[in-house]
């Protein structure tokens, strides 16, 4: 317990550079008994003339038996944390379980009961510091950053919130997109081989590869999803927050035939045994698949190669790249990735064998 300048004041330093004030009397209807009261942590708006003025009004009260511990709970109550923004926010958009998993992961451990008065611009840069020193892609990083600056535009637009974004200044980290990593066909053999007893990912590895789907748009698939006659599958796009169609190859929906009969209509596809009425989440089927992706495909590369590393979202990759090297028009591939823009599917387009040639060497002929 370190004393402060504030007489009877004292705070205890926390490990995440935050501490906890006290303060201290003598209590005269307890036999002079000295007393110990816990006032607040700094990161909640405590500060010592808080505890100094408590402990003053405390000493004044003591004769009409007035606890003033009451008080400074009071004082607590009464400051807003980032996290009363965050549930006001998914409370009122309805977010999709994969921003809330973001939020609850990365924000929420970090300045979740945090006073929104106290996070600055420099609390918010360092946040992202520290997670990007755990190996996260720049792309995920920008993701939070935009998450932490919605959930306070939400409140400042919506709630009419009195304060400054503290977002606003950020720079978004530079994503480099010229070079996708997708499997090439004896990576995928050799992937199917590894995990062909396991029919859990199994079926995500096939659902991923056949559709391009992103991973919570593969694990929101339902029976009710699947055509089996026409081998369409439709599929939700959570950025834009509307379905589109993909599809499935025959010899695979023949595979499954019989497990989709053992499901309810609105079972979800990619589910345990167990209980198929409810949904996965990313982290319960990323532990079962990273580690595997990491032995294959990963073995010497830092974890901040995010060009070459395989992850997940490779499958995604995989999809577009076989589509352009089978010759596939760009424009059914940006169909099928569900692309909003152009630009985004032209990337793949360097990976078509119809590079113009041809094409070129009939004209006029």
């Amino acid at each position: 317990m370190i004393k402060t300048k504030k007489t009877g004041v004292y705070y205890n330093p926390l490990e995440d550079n935050d501490k906890v004030f006290y303060f201290t009397y003598n209590d005269i209807n307890d036999n002079k008994k000295k007393k110990w009261v816990k006032v607040g942590k700094y990161s909640d708006g405590i500060r010592e003339v808080n505890a100094f003025n408590l402990r003053a009004e405390q000493i004044s009260k003591m004769k009409h038996g007035k606890d003033i511990t009451v008080i400074a709970n009071k004082k607590k109550k009464e400051i807003v944390t980032f996290d009363n923004l965050a549930q006001t926010y998914f409370k009122d958009k309805k977010s999709t379980s994969n921003r809330m998993s973001r939020y609850n992961i990365h924000i929420k451990p970090r300045i979740g009961n945090k006073d929104i008065q106290n996070i600055s611009k420099e609390s918010i840069i360092k946040l992202l510091d520290e997670i990007e020193s755990t190996g996260k892609a720049h792309q995920t990083l920008n993701s939070i950053r935009e998450l932490i600056s919605t959930i306070f535009n939400h409140s400042i637009k919506e709630h009419n919130l009195k304060i400054l974004n503290p977002c606003i200044g950020i720079k978004k980290y530079k994503v480099d997109n010229n070079r996708e990593r997708y499997l090439s066909l004896a990576e995928i053999k050799q992937l199917k081989e590894q995990i062909k007893d396991n029919f859990l990912v199994s079926l995500f590895v096939d659902l991923s590869l056949q559709t391009g789907g992103r991973f919570e748009t593969i694990l929101n698939i339902q029976k009710k999803d699947i055509n089996l006659s026409s081998g369409a599958v439709t599929l939700q796009n959570f950025k834009t927050e509307k379905t589109y169609t993909g599809y499935l190859q025959k010899d695979f929906l023949e595979s499954i035939k019989e497990y989709l009969k053992t499901l309810s209509v609105n079972d979800y596809v990619v589910s345990y045994e167990s209980d198929h009425s409810e949904k996965l989440t990313q982290r319960q089927l990323q532990h079962r698949i990273k580690p595997l992706l990491d032995r294959l495909f990963n073995t010497g590369l830092d974890t901040k190669d995010s060009k070459n590393r395989v992850v997940i979202h490779t499958f995604r990759h995989t999809f577009a790249s076989h589509l352009a090297i089978n010759g596939v028009p760009i424009y059914t591939i940006m169909k099928l990735m569900n692309h909003a823009k152009i630009e985004q599917t032209l990337r793949y387009a360097k990976l078509n064998p119809e590079n113009g040639m041809d094409a070129v060497e009939v004209l006029y002929k």
